[in-house]
């Protein structure tokens, strides 16, 4: 397949926005920007200056952090900007489609609508705990199909798809769409990663995120990982300056920090009070189901949602609201917190009486 024949006919003649490096020292006298900084007090680093066109400095970061080749890599402000530039690198207004397993991240069908693609769906069925059927998506295929997402592990429902079953997904588009492997939870599941694939199969995009499991949401980074013909597609139309200064430095420095130990820990601890915040959420009488899950969160079917909400609201609880969903009717999606924080909800919730 040639990737070249899946990209818009607009996006083919766009220059790829890049510039060269600022080497430590060199007069900038380019950007019609403030020579100096004058907020002497402010005890913050000097933001005078624009940050790079490109975050090269952090793509080099992301790219050992993930094992990749930077030419394999695009960050980007989060998933969310990730599946826009995807939709927009990819799809033609009024004629091309995505096709989506919901009830999944909304983001993928808010960005379909936006940039005018027809959003086709195959929806995850209840009666398989939300696992995805491939024979039902592949079924669904048509000529008119340019992408399909597949978020693995799946929010909300905590589900996974088998890197089997994305092969053979992928086998069966490889001459006609791409696949977008969404891996936001990955850390969170027993799930090896399809960043290994991406050269054995030119149309898979896989999406990783600092967000969930590196506890780096307030950072706004998202990664794009595929085959570097793709990428350079993907850059025509990434906007430039995307990062601010502190952004790339703060990103850098915990990657070069000594403390992923520390959250590998974490991440182990989460999965151990998921364990047992499942267990506990499902022994009190207001819960009808508890869900498995392979994300750092819990997708649970309550008696009453507006019984449970009144009282959380009454704790100063906040949980995810799951709407314009019949299929999950009284679920509410539920983050892993701390455990005095996992024990506060319980406490809660174990005032409602049925």
């Amino acid at each position: 397949m040639n990737i070249k024949d899946l990209v818009r006919p607009e996006v083919l003649n766009l220059p790829t926005i890049n510039a060269p490096e600022v080497s430590e020292g060199m007069i900038r006298m380019n950007a019609n920007e403030s020579p100096a900084s004058p907020w002497k007090k402010s005890n913050t680093i000097p933001l005078n200056r624009y940050p790079p066109i490109r975050p090269n400095s952090l793509t080099k970061k992301m790219a050992q952090f993930y094992r990749v080749s930077k030419n394999e890599i695009l960050v980007s402000r989060g998933s969310t900007e990730a599946v826009d530039t995807i939709i927009r690198t990819f799809c033609r207004p009024n004629i091309d489609s995505i096709l989506v397993s919901p009830p999944t991240f909304d983001m993928y069908q808010f960005f379909a609508n936006l940039n005018s693609v027809a959003f086709e769906q195959v929806p995850l069925r209840l009666e398989n705990n939300f696992a995805l059927k491939i024979e039902d998506l592949t079924n669904a295929i048509t000529k008119k199909t340019k992408l399909i997402f597949i978020s693995t592990p799946n929010s909300p429902c905590g589900s996974s798809t088998t890197n089997e079953d994305i092969r053979l997904i992928l086998e069966a588009t490889k001459n006609s769409a791409l696949v977008v492997v969404d891996e936001a939870y990955i850390e969170f599941s027993s799930l090896s990663s399809m960043i290994n694939e991406i050269n054995n199969y030119k149309n898979l995009i896989v999406l990783r995120t600092l967000s969930k499991a590196f506890s780096l949401a307030g950072a706004r980074c998202g990664s794009m990982i595929a085959s570097a013909e793709v990428i350079n597609f993907l850059k025509k139309i990434s906007p430039p300056f995307s990062f601010s200064t502190p952004a790339i430095n703060h990103i850098e420095k915990v990657l070069s920090s000594n403390d992923l130990d520390a959250n590998n820990q974490q991440i182990k601890k989460i999965i151990a009070e998921r364990e047992q915040l499942k267990q506990n959420l499902s022994n009190l009488l207001c819960v009808n189901k508890v869900w498995q899950s392979d994300g750092n969160f819990l997708l649970v079917k309550f008696y009453s949602n507006d019984v449970v909400l009144n009282m959380l609201r009454k704790h100063h609880i906040l949980v995810g609201q799951i709407k314009n969903n019949k299929v999950l009717e009284n679920c509410l999606r539920i983050t892993i917190g701390t455990p005095e924080e996992n024990s506060a909800l319980i406490e809660a919730l174990s005032l409602i009486d049925f």
